[in-house]
């Protein structure tokens, strides 16, 4: 019988988190406005992070702003939001999984949500 690989399970874990986060801010039908990107800390590190159409066209590298275009110019409203987180994380550097953390922290800030998670 295989050992259960713990190292596994943790990344299952955060990642189950990370989407409970996710959902818990779309549920919130709050609306802020975002000025700018959103500086943050996480795991020690300091990203400046892009929330708005504006803000993640910029911090994309040339290479990409007309696929970036391109998708948010045909996305209908109920998809622009997952667009913009799915184009800001390649604005952020590291792993998948911490990009998802600077993130998440990121939009509980600019929601007024504090710090939590991450």
């Amino acid at each position: 019988m295989d050992e259960p690989d713990t190292e596994e399970e943790a990344v299952v874990a955060r990642i189950k988190a990370q989407d409970a986060a996710f959902a818990e801010l779309d549920r919130q039908h709050r609306t802020y406005a975002v000025r700018g990107p959103i500086r943050v800390e996480v795991h020690g590190e300091r990203y400046k992070v892009p929330l708005t159409v504006r803000d993640v066209r910029a911090a994309l590298p040339a290479e990409l702003r007309t696929a970036f275009d391109d998708e948010i110019d045909g996305a209908p409203p109920a998809v622009t939001g997952r667009l913009i987180r799915k184009w800001a994380l390649e604005t952020i550097p590291g792993d998948a999984i911490d990009r998802v953390d600077v993130l998440l922290r990121a939009e509980q800030l600019a929601a007024g949500l504090g710090t939590a998670a991450a």
